[in-house]
């Protein structure tokens, strides 16, 4: 076979290859598991090269095993725990100072022992749960906390308390809103839960 020939037959193998999931655009691209054409829109980066993407919901799913129960164990325990670290947070006043450098590691170890009591089973939706209990649980524990301080106030003042007692909750709820340490707090623990549930080990 002379040069000619041998070019003209690897311009005939080079045929036009059109998207999968879009047949009216020409690509280049193949998924490197399954070979199927993709476009640069349906190209999905990953460790290995691009992949196509029911390739990598594939792997996903493999990866993702929580189920109901595990939704509701995640976002329980993460709620539970932190419920009580912000109560803690909200007792102390330590300040923004103190809440920041405790915040992160207490928000690991929430979301480790999470992930512990579901067996390290993860979804799609762990992370969210998981973020959504601390923050929820964070501030509730901190009302709590703030509740039950101004109803022993009242106790103990008396009859001279008056009609104090009847907007307690009002007092919390707003003495909670306005404690910056325990803001900072709750969403730094959230955003180091969500961080921890993202991760792969």
């Amino acid at each position: 076979m002379n040069s000619t020939e041998h070019l003209h037959d690897l311009e005939t193998q080079d045929e036009i290859l059109y998207c999968t999931v879009h047949p009216d655009r020409e690509t280049s691209l193949r998924c490197n598991k399954c070979g199927r054409p993709m476009c640069a829109q349906c190209a999905v980066s990953t460790p290995v090269g691009y992949r196509c993407r029911e390739c990598v919901r594939g792997i996903q799913a493999g990866y993702y095993k929580a189920t109901e129960r595990d939704y509701a164990i995640i976002f329980a325990a993460c709620a539970g725990l932190t419920l009580i670290a912000g109560a803690i947070m909200s007792a102390l006043s330590l300040g923004l100072l103190f809440s920041l450098i405790l915040a992160l590691p207490a928000g690991g170890g929430i979301a480790e022992l999470g992930l512990r009591v579901t067996s390290r089973r993860r979804g799609r939706q762990s992370a969210n749960l998981a973020a959504a209990g601390a923050v929820i649980g964070g501030l509730v524990g901190g009302f709590l906390r703030t509740f039950l301080y101004y109803q022993s106030l009242v106790a103990s003042a008396g009859p001279r308390a008056g009609k104090l007692g009847t907007s307690l909750l009002n007092l919390a709820f707003t003495a909670t809103l306005h404690d910056i340490g325990l803001l900072l707090f709750v969403a730094l623990v959230a955003v180091a839960v969500y961080g921890r549930f993202k991760m792969r080990s």
